[in-house]
């Protein structure tokens, strides 16, 4: 009788381990999937390096704006 529940415990454990692994897996496959549909690609483009470019120009700008302004005072 004890070995009857014995192996009834350890059948118990082994299908909720392989269950819980297989969810798991799912769980970790749909993420994966989910993941990878929503990156953006940044594509490089004459116009947004233009735009880049002028917006470090304006920052350096403002910069030195507020480095003088420091060493006035």
């Amino acid at each position: 009788m004890v070995s009857l529940e014995i192996s009834a415990l350890l059948r118990f454990l082994y299908f909720s381990g392989l269950f819980a692994t297989a969810y798991w897996l799912i769980v970790l496959l749909v993420r994966k999937a989910l993941a990878a549909r929503t990156v953006n690609v940044i594509v490089e483009s004459p116009e947004r390096t233009a735009r880049i470019q002028a917006l470090e120009k304006a920052w350096d700008t403002e910069e030195s704006d507020q480095q003088h302004e420091t060493d006035d005072v």
